[in-house]
């Protein structure tokens, strides 16, 4: 774990420093106090004794005054130094673990609960945090603290400060021993918590259908248990740990006997001075309200090992110090990796003035965890600047088509490429080419410019353009029109402020607009089901005009349309229609149409249903496809 820990504590560098040497500084001073204090109530007796002057009692108070200040002010820059440093490793960790889940393929995505990458997101990052907090603060505050006032007591009296300190090493021993059954209990603990996080979640996101359906009662019961058990191992780390530190404190508060007994016989017999004694007792008391936590750090570290041990293979490789800005590891509000000011404009890859050309040869894909192929044994060619439109009935494998071609998923055998490259191999850059509307529409908790663009506008213009483009291709702007704020307004939480077709074009002017250049691919997977005919129309006719055989040769793209419905479909240059995951027919509109196979009765039924007039109970013509049509 440390050593994964050091490329963050290097980003904080000069924070650790500073914070470091107030701590060593304060906690070599803090003898001075105890000291200090012995010799004033030493001056005081000899005075009443008549053995030194007021002016000596004045400078023993002023130095007693002193040696505190010593101690008290390093303090201050110490706690916040090291503080802020601790906080701010902890943030990089978050964000490292952010950026390693972004950097998942789509496999272990599929197979991994989001509530669990969350507890472990925010949880398990604020345990580990905690226990690189006890190394970087009680490395000073209780291990060079404690090893201060123990040299003292060794130099006033040997035997008495061997007595008093003969019980510590037997706490750290017992912090050892109990070490893998604190790890143990805090895995429980962090475990419950993932997945109470993950059901939350789940229920969170479906609380409209949970609310509709009657089920929410049922379904808290189950947050219940798991809540329950989640207590459960906490209470149980809790236990452990809170039971632990009063034995910790008997065990390094028992000295204090020998100290009494002892020291008091050797003031009677005149080998100790009082205020000896008064200073040994000062340096032991101090020492007694800290030792007791080095068993604890160590403690503390353990279970910070166990929370590594369930991040380790969300983090991201941390950025290089490289590219860090000028005194970047002494600045308090500094994350490692993000811009430094406002956001630098993106260096823009060189897009060729042509379409992409994309095929698959002999594919079959399985979702992980899946008993069948969602894809078997399909090829197909689509040429530069073509459209290929994709249908079929529920589970046909469209989706999964769509999530191969746009690199989201690899094949389980057969190949995917997108002009000569395979997708699934691209890096952040590669995927300027790609304009991708997935299936759900999801859109996030932002504004409609922030949800188009995916990013900070720091295009200036060329953002501007691209967003002004994309609303209006997507049939966006009359409704952009009429909203409070335009472009600027929130959409809230899952997009919960707007209509599902609000959702749904915005989704689609995302795959146009939030990539850096103009997409030279589109993979559209079910772009119109939450669209009237009417304004289906509009946008496939403003999207034909926008990357089509008419639209500027640096615009032009070719469209992958997956779709139940087909009214759009008759543009297309070429159609294939899937079935049980294979394709079972290709070809243009008119082809289909004259075959008379299931493309056709699927087109004719909707087509008729479109023209009937509406009657209680009938679906609508933005419905989909008739139930069965396909068979």
């Amino acid at each position: 774990m440390w050593t994964a820990m050091r490329p963050y504590a290097r980003q904080v560098a000069g924070l650790l420093t500073v914070g470091s040497l107030c701590g060593v500084l304060m906690n070599t001073a803090v003898v001075l106090p105890p000291i200090l204090l012995g010799r004033a109530v030493d001056t005081v007796l000899a005075h009443d004794q008549g053995q030194a002057d007021d002016d000596a009692v004045t400078r023993a108070v002023l130095l007693l005054v002193a040696g505190t200040l010593a101690t008290e002010l390093p303090r201050i820059g110490k706690r916040y130094w090291l503080g802020v440093a601790r906080n701010r490793i902890q943030a990089n960790v978050r964000a490292d673990a952010f950026a390693g889940v972004l950097a998942w393929p789509a496999e272990r995505l599929h197979r991994t609960p989001v509530g669990e990458v969350m507890a472990r997101i925010v949880g398990d990052v604020a345990v580990l945090g905690r226990g690189v907090g006890e190394v970087i603060v009680e490395t000073w505050d209780t291990l060079l603290f404690s090893l201060a006032l123990a040299v003292a007591m060794l130099l006033y009296d040997p035997t008495l400060g061997l007595l008093a300190l003969a019980p510590v090493p037997v706490a750290l021993a017992l912090a050892q021993a109990v070490g893998a059954r604190v790890a143990d209990r805090t895995l429980r603990a962090r475990q419950a918590s993932a997945a109470v996080t993950s059901f939350a979640q789940e229920g969170l996101t479906g609380l409209r259908v949970l609310k509709a359906s009657g089920r929410g009662a049922a379904h808290a019961a189950r947050l219940r248990r798991l809540a329950d058990t989640q207590a459960d191992a906490e209470l149980a780390a809790a236990r452990l740990q809170a039971g632990l530190a009063p034995v910790y404190t008997v065990l390094v508060t028992a000295g204090v006997l020998a100290i009494v007994w002892l020291g008091g016989h050797r003031v009677v017999s005149g080998a100790l001075s009082i205020g000896d004694l008064v200073a040994l007792l000062a340096l032991f008391g101090r020492f007694t309200g800290r030792a007791f936590r080095i068993p604890q750090m160590a403690n503390r570290v353990q279970a910070a090992a166990a929370a590594y041990g369930r991040l380790a293979p969300l983090l991201a490789m941390p950025p290089a110090l490289e590219p860090e800005p000028p005194r970047a590891g002494w600045r308090a509000d500094r994350i490692a990796g993000l811009p430094d000011g406002p956001e630098r404009p993106l260096v823009l890859p060189a897009r060729p003035a042509a379409p992409t050309a994309v095929w698959l040869r002999d594919v079959t894909f399985t979702y992980p965890g899946a008993g069948e192929p969602a894809l078997r044994r399909v090829t197909l060619d689509v040429p530069p600047g073509a459209v290929l439109a994709v249908t079929g009935p529920v589970g046909s494998g469209k989706s999964a088509l769509a999530r191969l071609v746009a690199g989201l998923y690899q094949p389980d055998s057969g190949e995917v490429r997108v002009d000569g490259a395979d997708p699934h191999r691209w890096q952040s850059g590669d995927r300027a080419v790609l304009g991708y509307l997935p299936q759900g529409h999801p859109v996030f908790s932002g504004t409609v410019a922030e949800n188009v663009l995916l990013c900070n506008r720091s295009q200036g213009q060329a953002d501007d353009d691209r967003l002004r483009t994309a609303v209006t291709v997507a049939a966006l702007d009359r409704d952009v029109a009429l909203m409070p704020e335009g472009l600027h307004t929130a959409v809230g939480e899952l997009g919960v402020q707007v209509s599902g077709g609000q959702r749904q074009r915005i989704a689609l002017a995302r795959g146009l607009a939030a990539p850096a250049v103009p997409p030279r691919l589109l993979v559209l997977d079910d772009p119109f089901s939450g669209l009237d005919v009417e304004t289906e129309a509009r946008v496939v006719a403003a999207l034909c005009d926008a990357v089509g055989r008419g639209a500027a040769p640096e615009r032009r793209a070719t469209v992958l349309l997956f779709s139940t419905r087909l009214a759009s479909f008759p543009r297309a240059d070429r159609i294939a229609v899937l079935d049980h995951g294979g394709i079972i027919e290709t070809g243009d509109h008119a082809e289909l149409l004259a075959a008379g196979g299931v493309y056709a009765r699927i087109f004719r039924a909707q087509r008729d249903l479109a023209r009937r007039p509406q009657e209680p109970g009938l679906p609508t013509a933005t419905g989909p496809a008739v139930p069965g049509a396909a068979r």
